[in-house]
C-alpha cells in the first residue's frame, strides 16, 4: 500500500492519482455539507466495497469475482440505488471538475476541455481505494484488485440484498442514529480552542482529525501534569502532547 506524506494530507492539497490520470480533491467539511454527513459516509464505504466485508455464510458464488466486477455490478444494476447515489454524490466531491459517468467496465471521469480519458477501473481501484482511506481516515482494509469483467448473472441483486440486510441488523443493533461525528468535532473544537466554526469547516476531513487528535492529547497532557503537580501518585503515563501523531 502505498503511503500518501503527511504534509500532502494536511495541506488540504489535491492528491495525486496518476493511474488515472487525474487529481482527487479533498473535500472540506462544508462541501461535504452540501449532500450530508451520513449519505458521505454511506457513499466513501461503498466506494471502498470489499467483499471480505461481508458477512456471509456462503461466498462461493464471489469467488470468481474481484471487488470492482462486483462494485461495478451493482453501480450496473438497478439495485442498491442508496448506495449508489451516494457513491456518485461523494465522487462528485472528490472530482469537482469533471463529468462522472458510470460505465460497464469503468467510471469514466471526463474533464472539460482536457483530452485526457480519466477514469477509475480494474486497473486502478485498489490505488483509487487506498487514497479514499488515506483522505478520509478510514482503517485499512483488505482490498482486493481484480482484472476481467464478467459479472454473474443476478449477483448485482445478490449483493445489493446482503447491503440492505446488514443495513437492517446495524440498525437493530443501534437504532436509527444520526451520524454527526464531522459537525461534532467541529463544535468542540470551536469551543475549546475558541476558533470561528466557520473556519472549522473549511478544513478536509484529515485537517479535522488531525487538529481534534492533537487537542485530546493537549488536554490528557495538562490534566496529568496538573495532577502530577498536586502531589498525585500511580499516575498511568501519558504522550507528550506535541508527539508524532501519524506514526
Amino acid at each position: 500500500m502505498s503511503v500518501l506524506n503527511d504534509l500532502l494530507l494536511i495541506s488540504g492539497n489535491d492528491i495525486p492519482f496518476t493511474s488515472g490520470c487525474i487529481n482527487i480533491h479533498q473535500p472540506t467539511i462544508k462541501e461535504i455539507g452540501y449532500i450530508g454527513e451520513e449519505e458521505f459516509h454511506i457513499g466513501t464505504r461503498f466506494l471502498l466495497f470489499d467483499k471480505n466485508d461481508l458477512v456471509l455464510k456462503d461466498k462461493s458464488d464471489l469467488d470468481n469475482q474481484s471487488n470492482f466486477d462486483i462494485f461495478m455490478s451493482v453501480m450496473n444494476s438497478r439495485q442498491a440505488a442508496k448506495h449508489k447515489t451516494d457513491a456518485i454524490m461523494v465522487l462528485t466531491l472528490m472530482f469537482p471538475n469533471s463529468e462522472i459517468k458510470i460505465e460497464k467496465d469503468k467510471i469514466l471521469l471526463q474533464q472539460e476541455n482536457i483530452n485526457v480519458k480519466s477514469s477509475i477501473n480494474q486497473f486502478n481501484f485498489e490505488e483509487f481505494q487506498n487514497i479514499v482511506r488515506q483522505i478520509f481516515c478510514i482503517n485499512e482494509e483488505n482490498a482486493e484488485g481484480g482484472s476481467g469483467y464478467n459479472p454473474a448473472d443476478g449477483l448485482a441483486k445478490k449483493i445489493a440484498d446482503r447491503f440492505k440486510k446488514r443495513k437492517q441488523i446495524l440498525s437493530k443493533t443501534n437504532g436509527e442514529k444520526k451520524i454527526n461525528i464531522f459537525s461534532r468535532y467541529a463544535s468542540i473544537l470551536s469551543i475549546g480552542l475558541q476558533k470561528n466554526i466557520f473556519d472549522l469547516m473549511n478544513y478536509t476531513v484529515y485537517q479535522l482529525f488531525d487538529e481534534f487528535k492533537r487537542y485530546q492529547m493537549k488536554q490528557e497532557f495538562d490534566i496529568y501534569i496538573q495532577a502530577k503537580m498536586a502531589g498525585a501518585q500511580d499516575l498511568e503515563e501519558v504522550k507528550n502532547w506535541m508527539e508524532d501523531i501519524h506514526t
